[in-house]
């Protein structure tokens, strides 16, 4: 069983067709209200910075709902500012309580403050 192609395209033919101006005109005007748009109401609330952007204080800080929705390296660095703080628990395998932390949070309030849930509430 054979099929036969209902049209071909050489790549000079295909390629010679160049965008109209029409097609021009309505890619610029929607770059405009795209760059021109911009938020469409004021962002409320406090701005603060987010653990990756912050210093270790903040990293401490960092609750379980946070700390799940963070990138593998984020979480590391959450895990290296815990082991900072003196847990050598937590510094003798640092990798390893990435992963335990993730398990932790899943079992207690997103509120909770991570290093919290991995020390047990004990500094």
């Amino acid at each position: 069983m054979t099929f036969a192609a209902s049209w071909t395209c050489s790549s000079a033919s295909c390629m010679s067709r160049r965008p109209t101006a029409a097609g021009r005109i309505a890619v610029a005007l929607a770059a405009v209200a795209v760059v021109a748009g911009g938020c469409s109401r004021a962002v409320e609330g406090t701005p603060t910075a987010t653990p990756g952007e912050a210093g270790r204080g903040a990293l401490l800080d960092t609750t379980c709902r946070q700390y799940t929705a963070m990138a593998q390296s984020d979480r590391r660095r959450v895990i290296a500012a815990i082991a900072a703080e003196g847990n050598q628990l937590v510094a003798a395998n640092p990798d390893l309580w990435v992963g335990v932390a993730a398990a932790l949070c899943s079992f207690v309030s997103p509120s909770a403050p991570v290093r919290d849930v991995v020390t047990g509430g004990m500094r």
